[in-house]
């Protein structure tokens, strides 16, 4: 299988300390022999209407689950509310498959990089300052003009828009004044064998990264372009503009790798302020920022992380989880039907099918698990007084997806079912009650070969 890109990060490859609760956190893992369970059953019979149905009426999950129940938290109580709809994905069969973090060969990266900046020559070049310096001011100053015509509607707060965009641009002036006047460019001296390296031209870069069994990268970017960040996104395109950005990202990501792949957010680079008033427009210059999601056999991945509570919680408690390694995941940048930025995080490598499809558990026996386990590893802490707290959690989504979930003693992976609980804290702040949204977490991940409880920081 190709591979594609993602950017580069930093991080500290870590056991996570945690106090042992009351009760143990895996349930039903089948004494440890989950390798057992996967490759020693044989598959199930595939899904189709002339056999046992549908996945989802094979493992009896609901269109929608309605719950309520109770349990004890480090800190006090949590009372939860599942008003929870269930999504379930429309596939024939659910593989295991065997999978390693890159992959990719010398072969490959080649043909990336001279697909995306030519046959050479190449160079380790750094950005040049100044060009990425002015691009900046060019692109905030336009942007503060463009205030002039109130594209955010006629309540918006213009006074406060034009100062943030002022500081910027007065800070970026003030760098620009002692910032290299020329990029610093040096002989390319990296093999596309190296495990790491890192080649570009006056333009534009590729990277990757694979000497670390945890984590991999592939990254494009266009060196002097101006650094977009957003906050927030929409799931569908609204309008012919956005829906070009996306055929242009769909298109370039397929050049690189024949893995599915699916847009799953699409953001204007001013998003945040447009979606803080409440309307679709903004000022228009073409950039778009957007977030794809790997499909295996028409399963996704998801790159959530695993919710453990408040920070005030997890401090009164004395415990920290870290982080291993993220899930896969895809973001682009087009900017006037371009791609400028493509960033691959942890793509896969598929080794083989330890089991074509295989069993699940029933969704009532999911809903158990919950009921007992959601608890375990939740810390919120007493209030402000050291009294006892109570919480008021909602599930508001239980979805069946894949996860990467690190093999015993091995370099290798599990691509296997989930379910994630997903919801919100309601909150009580100055007499309002409001939803405290967990966004790009999960409250809890349940192994629906064996029941089993996954940390999604952890990656087991």
């Amino acid at each position: 299988m190709k591979k594609a890109i993602l950017i580069l990060l930093s991080l500290v490859l870590l056991a996570a300390c945690q106090p042992t609760p009351e009760e143990d956190t895996v349930i039903n893992k089948t004494e440890g022999r989950l390798e057992q369970t996967i490759e020693g059953s044989g598959p199930v019979p595939a899904y189709t209407e002339e056999t046992a149905g549908s996945l989802r009426a094979s493992v009896g999950a609901p269109e929608h689950e309605a719950d309520s129940f109770s349990g004890k938290v480090f800190g006090g109580t949590m009372d939860v509310t599942v008003d929870a709809d269930v999504f379930v994905p429309s596939v024939s069969t659910v593989p295991v498959y065997r999978v390693a973090l890159g992959g990719y060969s010398a072969e490959e990266k080649e043909k990336m990089v001279k697909s995306l900046i030519g046959d050479g020559p190449y160079y380790h070049c750094n950005r040049n300052e100044r060009t990425y310096l002015e691009n900046e001011l060019n692109y905030l100053q336009a942007w503060l003009n463009a205030l002039d015509e109130q594209p955010y509607g006629p309540n918006a707060d213009y006074a406060e828009y034009r100062e943030i965009l002022a500081d910027d641009i007065m800070h970026r002036q003030e760098s620009y004044q002692t910032a290299e006047a020329e990029a610093k460019t040096f002989p390319c001296t990296c093999q596309w064998s190296d495990s790491d390296g890192h080649v570009s031209d006056r333009d534009a870069s590729f990277d990757w990264y694979a000497s670390s069994s945890r984590w991999c990268s592939l990254s494009y970017y266009h060196i002097n372009d101006p650094y977009y960040i957003v906050s927030a996104y929409h799931a569908l395109p609204r309008n012919e503009e956005e829906q070009q950005a996306v055929d242009a990202a769909s298109a370039f990501l397929s050049i690189l790798n024949d893995t599915d792949v699916r847009m799953c957010g699409i953001a204007a680079h001013d998003e945040d302020y447009r979606q803080s008033n409440g309307v679709e427009t903004g000022f228009n210059n073409g950039v778009y920022l957007l977030a794809f999601r790997p499909y295996y056999n028409g399963i996704p991945v998801y790159d959530f992380r695993t919710f453990h509570g408040s920070d005030n919680g997890l401090a009164e408690a004395e415990v920290h989880y870290d982080y291993d390694a993220p899930q896969e995941s895809i973001s682009v940048v087009v900017a006037n039907n371009e791609v400028r930025r493509a960033d691959w995080q942890c793509p896969l490598h598929i080794l083989g099918v330890d089991n074509e499809n295989v069993t699940l558990l029933p969704f009532d026996r999911i809903m158990e698990i919950c009921r007992k386990q959601l608890f375990m590893n939740i810390y919120i802490g007493h209030d402000w007084d050291g009294n006892d707290s109570r919480t008021d959690l909602r599930i508001t989504q239980i979805i069946l997806s894949y996860l990467r979930v690190r093999k015993p003693n091995d370099d290798t992976y599990w691509l296997l079912p989930v379910w994630d609980f997903r919801g919100y804290i309601q909150r009580e702040y100055n007499g309002d009650s409001i939803p405290d949204w967990f966004d790009h977490y999960t409250l809890l991940t349940v192994n629906a070969v064996d029941g089993s409880i996954i940390d999604r920081d952890l990656g087991y």
